[in-house]
């Protein structure tokens, strides 16, 4: 399992020409894990009551959706992908979150999706 170091570093400077200090902090990161909103695009137009949002992700053991900032609602694994069927929204820009079950118990979130419909 492919894991990457993500480095922060933290410089400070002082006026009085004293030397920087510099405190790294490091946190490990699973390359393999990912959560997505492949469906709807970014900004995409949807037309009629009904739409079949379409989730990526890794290994996992849940996927939620999130409209809104609405709570959290289950998903359905189906052919490799986790599916949301979203119904009787209203007209106006919508905003996607997805969230990830991890094994270990942790959630993964997804980036932010936002879409308008019609």
């Amino acid at each position: 399992m492919l894991k990457l170091a993500v480095k922060k570093n933290t410089k400070t400077t002082n006026t009085t020409h004293t030397p920087r200090t510099t405190t790294p902090a490091a946190k490990l990161v699973n390359a393999t894990e990912y959560v997505v909103v492949d469906y709807p695009k970014n900004l995409e137009n949807l037309t009629g009551r009904q739409y079949t949002v379409r989730i990526g992700a890794s290994d996992c053991t849940g996927v939620d959706i999130s409209v809104n900032d609405q709570p959290w609602q289950p998903c359905r694994n189906a052919n490799g992908y986790w599916w949301f069927d979203w119904t009787n929204y209203t007209p106006g820009t919508h905003q996607l979150v997805a969230r990830m079950h991890k094994r270990n118990g942790e959630y993964l979130i997804s980036k932010r999706r936002r879409c308008k419909a019609n």
